[in-house]
């Protein structure tokens, strides 16, 4: 084995880190707090209270070791009403320079950690109290939804252009489609006019009553309401050709994970469909609409997709209605090998349209 001389010894790698940034990123790692923060930073995004219950540490600490992570890069902030979540950072791979690259494979390193048990429980509690304050909200304003909806936006806003890319991508052997969260019903119809079996999953009693009246008086062909959320739709054994989520993520208590979940229960080459509101700052949408999450990067949409194996195909952009923008994307379920699917045989608009609204 040669040895390389000491000219090319001296010479700096590419893809190293300078001896500041590098001792910040050890430093920043060389803590199991810190360890166990970013490993459950993976599936979502928590406030210092969360984490410090998660783990069972005062939240001055918890304070601390995210400053320690924040200034190595490891967390970013992002603000949603008057509370502040810690995320990992988005890292793109098609433009992911040195530091992108050697946090990646500090994530990969962190995410083969496992959870305790005691730290599970803990999970599931928090993701309960958030899913809870969510299905209070709707139980308390089934009857007066679709106005506090509208207040963001309307649903003809983003229906029609859906309902124009579910045409555009759907295959002529397709024949199940899933509604998660269908709100009171419209579009449920819509997909009963387009496939063989349609369901409606919804972690909301009176919400799914309220789209189950509205199916029956526009005599819309038989559809599956069941009153699930996506994991336990997901461990029911649930499988479709397509998945829709109109206006829903952002009232979930872990997006990442419904998206997972969604992921699952999509066949070979089916879609999964995704429209939400881009990132805004109006706050008070968590009040008057119940929203636990102000909107998502269209970045985070397609990492989170991507991570739970789905390819990313088409994205509108619709217009801007009182301050917000709504953003559709598909996520395609990759088909088996040797499959000719007449879907992707008929992709031929723009990957990023924008729609413009009246």
């Amino acid at each position: 084995m040669s040895l390389p001389s000491p000219h090319q010894a001296e010479q700096p790698s590419g893809s190293a880190l300078g001896l500041a940034e590098s001792a910040q990123l050890f430093k920043a790692c060389g803590d199991e707090i810190r360890l166990q923060v970013l490993r459950l930073l993976q599936q979502d995004t928590f406030g210092v209270l969360e984490l410090s219950a998660l783990l069972g540490i005062k939240q001055s600490a918890m304070s601390h070791h995210l400053k320690v992570l924040s200034t190595a890069g490891l967390v970013e902030s992002q603000r949603e009403g008057n509370t502040i979540f810690y995320r990992r950072p988005l890292l793109v791979p098609s433009d992911a320079g040195v530091e992108e690259s050697v946090l990646g494979r500090v994530f990969d390193l962190v995410d083969e950690l496992s959870i305790s048990d005691e730290v599970r429980h803990n999970l599931i509690q928090i993701r309960t109290q958030r899913a809870e304050q969510s299905q209070a909200f709707f139980a308390r304003h089934a009857d007066d939804m679709q106005l506090l909806q509208e207040r963001v936006a309307e649903y003809g806003l983003y229906a029609e252009p859906v309902l124009r890319l579910i045409d555009q991508l759907r295959d002529t052997d397709w024949q199940h489609a899933i509604e998660v969260g269908p709100g009171e019903g419209h579009f449920l119809v819509e997909l009963a006019q387009r496939f063989e079996q349609v369901t409606a999953v919804d972690n909301s009693a009176a919400m799914l009553e309220k789209a189950r009246q509205h199916c029956e008086q526009a005599a819309a062909a038989a559809i599956d309401f069941r009153h699930l959320d996506t994991a336990e739709a997901k461990a029911s054994g649930l499988e479709a050709d397509l998945i829709v989520m109109n206006m829903v993520l952002h009232h979930v208590a872990s997006p990442q994970c419904v998206i997972e979940d969604c992921s699952a229960m999509l066949k070979p080459g089916g879609c999964l469909i995704v429209c939400d509101l881009n990132h805004h700052d109006q706050r008070w949408t968590r009040d008057a609409c119940g929203d636990l999450w102000l909107g998502f990067e269209a970045a985070e949409l397609r990492k989170w997709a991507e991570a739970s194996g789905l390819e990313v195909g088409e994205c509108l952009y619709i217009g801007v209605r009182n301050g917000f923008q709504v953003q559709v994307h598909e996520f395609r379920r990759p088909a088996l090998a040797g499959t000719n699917r007449l879907s992707m045989q008929n992709h031929n608009s723009a990957p990023y349209t924008v729609v413009s609204s009246s």
